[in-house]
């Protein structure tokens, strides 16, 4: 897919400012069209995956570095708290590794900062959980540890990639990668966009309807 244009001149003509907005908005808008066309079995499958890890007495973990963090928080905490107002549910277990500064920092002094999350997955992870690992890239190495740490604790893995897959392609059992190569954001704005269906299709699948 092509990127969205792009224009090293600073922009003052309201004009040319108004069209940088549409151009970029329909561009992240199409990226989202092509995503939802090509990738609708593979964000299902997800779906019915993180859904099987609750009805089995599993939590969910979710790990990513900067904008990917965000996200990893965003997600786990709709599932904790809630996603929609009118969906009356219990909370369903899921944690965000990037949440604690605490040990983030600590185990990027003592233990090298590619082996954070790794660290937090074998404090919380256990078989029957999930991972998903987030990262626009694809080349994430703090990511790629905690995958394979995942995968030798008999975790279920998901990753949300970018670009071409990058290191990540083929390392969970499950992956969506977006068709974006150079920023990060636009990758992001799918990736949220994708947690939110995940998140429906979870509450949908267990049976907690609005």
């Amino acid at each position: 897919m092509e990127r969205e244009g792009t224009c090293n001149c600073r922009l003052t003509d309201r004009s040319r400012l108004e069209e940088s907005v549409l151009e970029t908005l329909l561009y992240s808008a199409r990226l989202k069209e092509r995503v939802a066309r090509e990738s609708g079995a593979q964000i299902a499958a997800m779906a019915r995956m993180m859904a099987a890890t609750f009805e089995e007495g599993g939590t969910v973990l979710f790990c990513g570095n900067g904008g990917s963090a965000a996200d990893a928080q965003h997600l786990a905490t709709e599932l904790t708290i809630r996603y929609r107002s009118s969906v009356q549910r219990p909370a369903l277990p899921a944690i965000a590794l990037s949440s604690d500064s605490m040990a983030l920092t600590a185990g990027a002094n003592d233990l090298g900062y590619d082996n954070v999350f790794a660290r937090l997955v074998e404090a919380y992870g256990k078989k029957g959980d999930l991972l998903v690992g987030i990262s626009t890239s694809g080349n994430s190495q703090s990511v790629v540890q905690a995958l394979v740490t995942a995968k030798q604790r008999g975790m279920g893995t998901i990753a949300l990639l970018g670009g071409d897959g990058g290191r990540m392609k083929g390392m969970a059992d499950l992956e969506l990668i977006v068709p974006h190569t150079g920023t990060a954001d636009r990758v992001q704005e799918c990736h949220i966009a994708v947690g939110h269906v995940l998140i429906d299709l979870v509450e949908r699948i267990l049976g907690y309807c609005d």
